[in-house]
């Protein structure tokens, strides 16, 4: 088994930040899924790129938390 130490956080409730970076990143991940099914039902020649752009949408959803985190993390 490996032993795989990390740092603890020293507080276990979300301050205001968590919460604003939380709230956001729902909403872009609903405006991606909202994107997507506008990819099937879109204009003539965007649907294409209406589907990409709900991809990519629900990808920075994920990512903002992710590196919010990384930041915070980092500095403590």
């Amino acid at each position: 088994m490996s032993n795989i130490a990390t740092t603890k956080r020293t507080r276990n409730s979300a301050s205001f930040a968590d919460v604003i970076v939380f709230i956001v990143s729902f909403a872009l991940f609903v405006f991606g899924l909202y994107l997507f099914g506008a990819g099937f039902f879109g204009a003539a020649g965007t649907e294409f790129w209406l589907f990409w752009a709900g991809l990519l949408a629900s990808c920075f959803a994920f990512l903002i938390p992710i590196v919010y985190h990384w930041v915070v993390d980092r500095k403590a």
